[in-house]
């Protein structure tokens, strides 16, 4: 993803932040309902968000019952990694941003977190992952904001 389209996701996640408030919420722990998918338990009602590379990989995110985010990715002949916690603690669906267009598109991610503002990570072309940062919207001079 050029740096410009990825300035602009980051703008349009600063703008979903300012849009929801900081009133969002979230259903008690004590009411959660449990799926489970390819041996992991997380949220039913933050279901499960995919993504797939240029290259075929295809990776799915899911909130774990830990309120952590899970990921989990396809290897060339189909088979699974297995599930790997990127940690921190949310309270909503993950979101994907969906345009990869080659295989080293970077992959940007974000869910709310405990303390009502959006979180992202992102994951570059080597695998590897930034740390949490907070939303564009509360820390505008951030890495990665426009």
């Amino acid at each position: 993803m050029d740096r410009h389209r990825f300035k602009g996701a980051l703008a349009a996640v600063a703008a979903l932040a300012a849009l929801a408030g900081v009133g969002v919420a979230a259903a008690p722990a004590q009411a959660a309902t449990y799926c489970s998918a390819k041996g992991q338990k997380y949220f039913c009602e933050y279901g499960v968000s995919t993504t797939k590379l240029a290259n075929g990989t295809k990776e799915e995110f899911v909130v774990g019952a830990d309120h952590a985010v899970w990921t989990n990715w396809t290897y060339p002949d189909g088979s699974w990694n297995g599930w790997e916690s990127l940690g921190g603690w949310v309270k909503s669906r993950v979101e994907v941003d969906p345009q990869q267009k080659t295989s080293d598109s970077l992959i940007f991610m974000w869910a709310i977190g405990k303390d009502d503002n959006y979180w992202f990570r992102v994951r570059y072309p080597s695998g590897s992952w930034t740390a949490w940062r907070v939303s564009c919207a509360v820390e505008p001079n951030g890495q990665f904001c426009p």
